[in-house]
């Protein structure tokens, strides 16, 4: 049986030319130019954009060990301050910090740092004579709801600072200042809990020392009492550190 008429027989039609000849590849090559150039422009449009940015100054972090009551900041290099400013001019009135909170000074104190010092700072002071007097100053927070006592002592050398600085992990550290009558904070029961951090800076020893306003605990390392004498700590230190 036959079978169904197929398509007819023979060669196929021969393919059909195209009109671009040469052209083709001479509109590749300027498409490619195109994108380049528009490459290399985007390149220095973005680039220049961090040349707008302002600088941004970097604060100089404070390391906290575990079982430590101290913090540090790192010496400076001689190239970029000495860390020989006033500490009476460094606590002045008022104290605006990193954080953008201002501190109001609620009375000052200048003596002998063998007067202000407790029996183990004392001791540590014997080997380590301090240079003129301890100045301090009593601050309260925005709230004033916490009272700090900000001390500043200075040594005959960088190392006896970082030395007497260390006593601070044994309980060595100035005695508690208290807001003066004339600022209006009431006067904390007799012995408040508190906080002390210090640091060194150069030849100076900073402490902080903080407290709730009405005596209450100070809880722990997370809490705001331990927080604000870092932070106006912190602050006064770093001020020492950029003063001439």
């Amino acid at each position: 049986m036959p079978g169904p008429p197929g398509a007819p027989m023979g060669f196929p039609p021969p393919p059909r030319r195209s009109g671009g000849g040469p052209l083709v590849p001479l509109l590749i090559i300027g498409v490619v130019a195109v994108l380049a150039v528009v490459g290399v422009g985007a390149f220095f449009l973005l680039s220049g954009d961090d040349n707008d940015d302002p600088p941004i100054a970097v604060r100089t972090p404070t390391y906290l060990t575990p079982s430590s009551r101290t913090t540090t900041v790192p010496s400076p290099r001689t190239s970029i301050g000495g860390g020989t400013g006033d500490p009476a001019s460094v606590l002045s009135r008022t104290i605006r910090t990193a954080k953008g909170n201002t501190f109001t000074q609620a009375g000052t104190r200048n003596e002998s740092c063998t007067t202000r010092a407790n029996a183990k700072l004392l001791t540590a002071l014997r080997t380590h004579p301090c240079i003129g007097l301890m100045h301090s100053a009593v601050y309260a927070n925005p709230g004033r709801t916490i009272v700090t006592s900000v001390s500043i002592m200075t040594l005959a050398s960088d190392s006896a600072a970082a030395s007497v600085r260390g006593v601070t992990d044994r309980s060595g550290w100035p005695k508690l200042l208290t807001p003066s009558d004339a600022s209006g904070l009431p006067q904390p029961r007799a012995n408040p809990a508190y906080w002390t951090r210090t640091w060194s800076q150069g030849r100076n020893v900073i402490y902080a020392q903080s407290y709730w306003k009405t005596g209450g605990p100070t809880g722990g390392r997370t809490g705001q009492v331990f927080a604000t004498a870092g932070e106006l700590g912190v602050e006064v230190t770093n001020t020492l550190l950029w003063s001439n």
